[in-house]
């Protein structure tokens, strides 16, 4: 009988050496599972990242051009307030409004141009993230 217990515990240890093999592999399978994942949502957010970079330059160069473009435009005016003021004791009574009116003008510009510069930025970086995005869902 110690015959049969024997070749029964044999059996039995082959098993549980089979099922030890199955349970690694299963193990091994699931971490490599998770690393395809994670290297997948890595490389997504890396072409995220690029997509708004990309935008950002491309925004910040036209942010650039539109603030060279009002700053010209802002000297233009005052240099003509300036002229205008400049004259004889009648028209330099004329001096102060013209200054306030020109330092008016020029806060209104100057936040209509960051806001324009803002816009400017923004709509390439949003343009670029969803071309990223619809690249990460294509691919």
């Amino acid at each position: 009988m110690a015959g049969l217990i024997g070749a029964g515990q044999g059996l039995r240890n082959l098993a549980n050496q089979g099922m030890a093999k199955v349970a690694s592999a299963d193990v091994q399978a699931e971490i490599l599972r998770e690393q395809e994942e994670m290297a997948n949502e890595a490389g997504e957010k890396q072409l995220l990242g690029t997509a708004g970079g990309i935008g950002g330059m491309i925004g910040a160069t036209k942010a650039m051009a539109l603030t060279k473009a009002a700053g010209a435009t802002a000297g233009g005016v005052t240099a003509a307030g300036t002229t205008a003021a400049v004259g004889t004791g009648a028209a330099a009574a004329g001096t102060g409004a013209a200054a306030a009116g020109a330092a008016a003008a020029g806060g209104t510009t100057a936040a209509a141009g960051s806001m324009a510069a803002l816009g400017a930025i923004a709509a390439p970086i949003a343009i670029a993230l969803g071309v990223g995005f619809l690249i990460n869902k294509l691919f």
